[in-house]
């Protein structure tokens, strides 16, 4: 076994977490952890508390496949953002402030816990300008803007191919149309509920493809590319277009309300290639499309463009994390140029076994590296 500290998510105080993947894992606390098990309906128990200052949470994945572990405060931002493969427990340390939070136990719509905190957590103190952090912050917000434009327009011209029933027209936009929505996921995940009409797989549901609740991206990429073929489930494209048109549209309206703090943006980068490395290197997320490739190449992007604005803010706290930082990128891009097809990437049947592994321990390298950016900045509470 092979314990590591990640840094999971977003915190208005910042967090480390000691994990390990059997039931001896993680780290001591002064009150009792708080003990969660994520079952096939959802979080066991839905009612839990604690003082506030560092927080254990004992958490053990009772389902038959993977699945999340989240904690989200309700400004939104996502405190835990954590995957537990099957039958598998670990501990969590977090420090988290007096207030109420929610825990999702797999899939959004699953039922949830509600948290409360008393007392107050530890008070991190900033190492970096605090001008030139609000800078990158003002900067990275405008991007996210931008991108949500991009989706907005994508998804539409996406949406009337599919009630068009231009069939070839819709594939080939549907890569297109999830490249801003992957390179901004950590922002989109904010909102649960959102993101769980959206951007859903057929795993998150009981009767899978067939489940009337499977709505969003993979709704439609089940039926345009295998629409019959699993299960005999059926979808309605137009009426699955219009929800998604819908669907963006609120989403895109939340994400351009919220102000955007340099936690959500500094452990989004890592949050977001964590789970590119534990749930899209396996090939589940655009399963029907294989275009998985296209959608990696956008998480890294996204966690890409979040570096550049605080590189030189790294730089001058932790040079060597920097450095090492930039070779991840680097070694990441190069596999990535292997399957570069004109101005796509190649179906991911093409990826050989042995450039998975490749992609899998690069992507976790990365992760690791950019979840010490928050505690390189003093964003963290580091136990």
């Amino acid at each position: 076994m092979r314990c590591t500290k990640i840094l999971l998510a977003a915190l208005p105080v910042a967090v480390l977490v000691a994990g390990c993947s059997d039931d001896g894992g993680g780290g001591s606390a002064a009150t009792e952890p708080v003990t969660v098990t994520l079952t096939d309906a959802g979080c066991d128990p839905t009612v839990v508390s604690a003082t506030g200052g560092t927080v254990t949470f004992a958490v053990k994945n009772d389902r038959d496949s993977k699945a999340e572990f989240e904690i989200l405060s309700k400004t939104p931002e996502i405190l835990v953002e954590k995957f537990l493969e099957s039958k598998a427990a670990g501990n969590f340390q977090v420090n988290l402030k007096a207030g109420s939070y929610e825990i999702i136990c797999g899939a959004p719509s699953d039922t949830r816990a509600a948290l409360t905190i008393t007392g107050q957590g530890d008070v991190a103190v900033l190492k970096v300008d605090k001008a030139a952090l609000d800078a990158a912050v003002t900067a990275y917000t405008a991007y996210v803007r931008e991108q949500t434009k991009a989706l907005e327009t994508g998804t539409k011209a996406f949406t009337d191919a599919v009630r068009a029933g231009d069939t070839e027209k819709a594939k080939t936009l549907y890569a297109q149309v999830r490249i801003p929505w992957e390179r901004i996921e950590p922002v989109a995940e904010l909102f649960p509920d959102s993101d769980g009409v959206i951007d859903s797989r057929a795993d998150d549901f009981e009767q899978k493809e067939a489940d009337p609740e499977f709505t969003g991206f993979h709704a439609i990429e089940y039926g345009l590319w295998a629409n019959g073929t699993i299960g005999g489930a059926k979808v309605d494209l137009v009426s699955l277009a219009n929800g998604l048109d819908k669907d963006i549209a609120a989403l895109i309206a939340l994400v351009n309300g919220l102000e955007i703090q340099p936690q959500v943006m500094t452990n989004g980068a890592a949050a977001l290639i964590e789970e590119a490395a534990n749930t899209k290197i396996t090939g589940e997320e655009e399963r029907y499309s294989k275009t998985d490739l296209a959608t990696f190449a956008a998480n890294v992007e996204g966690a890409r463009k979040v570096f550049d604005l605080v590189e030189v803010l790294l730089s001058g706290v932790n040079k060597k994390l920097d450095d090492s930082i930039t070779k991840d990128f680097t070694t990441v891009d190069d596999l990535l140029a292997k399957y570069k097809e004109g101005a796509g990437y190649a179906s991911y049947d093409k990826v050989t076994n042995g450039d998975r592994d490749k992609f899998k321990t690069s992507m976790a390298s990365l992760s690791e590296d950019l979840a010490q950016v928050t505690g390189s900045f003093g964003l963290e509470v580091v136990e």
